[in-house]
């Protein structure tokens, strides 16, 4: 099994550096949607600014606090974008066009190929470089204890928050399979990623139960920051330890189904 794993490492390491190559034959287009995203990251910073500013708590949260949870979501955003919701847009046209006969035949997994081939990197760069700059300055002056337990913790649950993202954010789009489109779903679902733009903790009633348990979207940016602020129950800590095996698990077992219900086009 091991093994097995380092294999599928190589393997992606190769779909990223055929990426960044591919990415480097139209190096303008690369710059352009780096500074796209910096702009986009400007508009993030600005909203934090306004906080400053106006000085006030929300929720409990103070204007640092809030800029560790916002700099957590903008940089998991840019992954999220760039490693999973640019091959998950892709599956349905992969169904509709038989494009998946030509991988299904492949030596790896079908979904390990379909839902990891491409990455957009300067994306991903300059979210994860502006995203981690604003969650150090917000460690930093909102005094949060720099330790170990804090630092691995943060680490643990926000990497652990990206495995639940792949699943999550895959399910709707496997309906593809049975529908052939299924982006009404899939795109509320995506919808459904900004309101981590604001801690979990603010949101109550129905809307914060399916947030959290129904559709855990909450858990992906949210709990590396609630913990090492101590503003995270043990139950909490618990279920997201839990969500992303259970809902890998349940992606699994959707997919596999899914499967054998696909038709090749060529029959």
């Amino acid at each position: 099994m091991l093994r097995e794993f380092k294999r599928y490492l190589v393997i992606y390491w190769m779909f990223i550096k055929n990426s960044l190559m591919s990415q480097m034959e139209y190096r303008v287009n690369f710059i352009i949607s780096a500074c796209v995203q910096l702009a986009h990251m400007g508009i993030k910073l600005t909203y934090v600014i306004v906080l400053y500013n106006v000085g006030i708590n929300i929720n409990g949260f103070t204007p640092d606090e809030m800029m560790i949870m916002i700099g957590t979501y903008s940089a998991l955003s840019g992954v999220f974008v760039s490693f999973f919701l640019i091959n998950f847009g892709s599956l349905s046209s992969h169904i509709k066009s038989g494009g998946l006969d030509t991988l299904i035949v492949k030596p790896i997994s079908l979904q390990f190929m379909v839902t990891l081939r491409h990455v957009d990197l300067a994306f991903a760069a300059v979210s994860l470089v502006v995203g981690g700059t604003m969650v150090g300055i917000g460690w930093y002056r909102a005094d949060v204890a720099f330790t170990f337990v804090n630092l691995i913790g943060y680490i643990g649950f926000t990497l652990w928050g990206l495995f639940l993202t792949y699943s999550v954010f895959l399910i709707p789009n496997i309906i593809s399979f049975w529908t052939v489109s299924a982006n009404g779903i899939s795109q509320f679902v995506n919808q459904l990623w900004d309101f981590n733009n604001m801690p979990m903790t603010i949101y109550n009633g129905v809307f914060k139960i399916i947030g959290t348990f129904i559709i855990p979207v909450f858990l992906i940016t949210n709990i590396g920051g609630l913990f090492i602020l101590d503003k995270l129950s043990p139950l909490m800590i618990v279920w997201s330890i839990i969500a992303p095996i259970f809902f890998f698990i349940l992606c699994r077992v959707l997919w596999n189904k899914a499967m054998k219900h696909y038709v090749s086009v060529s029959g």
